[in-house]
């Protein structure tokens, strides 16, 4: 027997699969969809690995876990981002819609990849903090979903807005992103610290946990998959 090219390995493993618009449990991870997961990480691995160092790094640093959580969920969006810009220069579009891979596909692997990386980021800055000693897990679990819900919601914002508006958004979102992240971001955050945020966390903590926990998921998940589906429309419907 031959050796298995990577590409042709169907992984069997128990994800949520978006089909159809429906929420599927499923115990193997469609070929195609795989092989554009497995290809965006081979062109992009230097920099997801530039961003994993750069997210460790600033993890070091002695910051409170909700700002160094919520500029690496920047950091993330920032990822997402260049990505995109990237393969817009290289014409990489032309390339993958000639594949034997639909549209859909193409599509539902880039929700999939730039969700992992992200949850991927932050997760790597938690681990950090932990090794160091400087997370408390009781305290760390909410700026840990904030952001990994901010993540969420800016790639349900920023794919469809991309398919729709084209190349010129990314860079333009590119440079607004930056300029958020070095100059908006900092003065905000201290403003806040000053103000106790302006009276926002206590707001949430008098609301009772379960109700307020199920409908932000419930929420989250219902502008993940309009999201989805209006990216998948777009892009079946652009001229490459």
């Amino acid at each position: 027997m031959g050796r298995l090219h990577p590409l042709d390995i169907r992984a069997h493993v128990y994800i949520l699969y978006i089909n159809t618009g429906y929420i599927v449990l499923t115990g193997e991870v469609d070929a195609a969809m795989f092989n554009m997961m497995y290809k965006e990480f081979i062109v992009e691995r230097v920099a997801l690995l530039s961003y994993a160092a750069l997210t460790a790094v600033f993890t070091r640093q002695r910051i409170a876990e909700n700002a160094t959580l919520a500029f690496i969920s920047l950091l993330a969006m920032s990822f997402a981002l260049s990505t995109v810009a990237h393969d817009d220069r290289s014409n990489a579009h032309m390339f993958i819609t000639s594949l034997p891979v639909s549209r859909r596909e193409i599509v539902t692997a880039k929700y999939l990849f730039h969700i992992a990386a992200g949850f991927g980021l932050i997760g790597l800055a938690v681990i950090v903090k932990a090794i160091d000693g400087g997370l408390e897990f009781s305290v760390a679990w909410g700026p840990t979903a904030l952001a990994l819900l901010l993540v969420v919601w800016f790639l349900s914002i920023f794919f469809p807005l991309y398919y729709w508006l084209g190349p010129r958004f990314a860079k333009i979102g590119l440079i607004a992103l930056f300029i958020s992240m070095f100059a908006i971001f900092p003065m905000v955050y201290h403003l806040g610290l000053k103000r106790s945020f302006w009276g926002i966390p206590d707001l949430i903590l008098s609301l009772p946990a379960f109700p307020l926990y199920a409908s932000v998921a419930a929420g989250t998940l219902a502008l993940l998959l309009a999201s989805w589906r209006i990216s998948v429309w777009l892009y079946s419907r652009k001229e490459l």
